[in-house]
């Protein structure tokens, strides 16, 4: 399912403004809040808030681990929010890696972004990445935000990507039939 674009923003307020709220009153180290990452299901949504934000050696996708979550999807190259909540500082690089062979092995995530230290302050950190060129549009494309933080912990979030130029089979013939059609208009 592709969401628009206005019905996406308002979900990301929404769920942004709830996350904000939520970590504010758990004891935890940090969250990502977006893109959306997959979150272990459970009764009480602040121990599983303060779960998933605490250190993993949970590898490759931490505590949530191969949950289910929503599948975002994503053209090549579009320039994406990452936004991570910090409530300790520990210095550290944080990186945004991708895995198009699923989350079973650690070895399979290749970094295409190295956000640099993102841990040295309290609070919201953001940056933008851009999304890598090529597709991966498949069951098992996997987006990873690491944080390796300068205390030797780890914090890792999985979120389920596609990355695809068209956004359903639909579109993609639409815009080759139209192509087809100005080119025998030329002719």
């Amino acid at each position: 399912m592709v969401q628009s674009k206005i019905s996406g923003a308002i979900n990301f307020v929404l769920v942004f403004t709830l996350l904000i709220g939520l970590v504010g009153r758990v004891s935890a180290h940090g969250i990502l809040l977006s893109p959306t990452p997959r979150l272990p299901y459970g009764q009480n949504v602040t121990d599983i808030i303060a779960k998933v934000s605490n250190p993993t050696k949970e590898f490759p996708c931490g505590i949530a681990g191969d949950s289910p979550g929503p599948v975002t999807t994503y053209k090549p190259g579009e320039k994406i929010l990452i936004a991570y909540n910090r409530t300790i500082t520990h210095g550290g690089d944080c990186l945004m890696q991708l895995s198009r062979y699923g989350d079973k092995y650690d070895k399979d995530f290749k970094t295409f972004e190295n956000l640099g230290p993102c841990g040295m302050e309290k609070g919201l950190f953001t940056a933008f990445v851009e999304v890598p060129h090529d597709e991966c549009d498949n069951k098992d494309c996997v987006m990873r935000f690491r944080w390796d933080d300068d205390a030797g912990n780890n914090y890792l979030y999985c979120v389920n990507v596609r990355i695809k130029k068209y956004p359903d089979c639909w579109d993609s013939k639409r815009r080759r039939s139209i192509g087809t059609t100005r080119r025998a208009l030329k002719n």
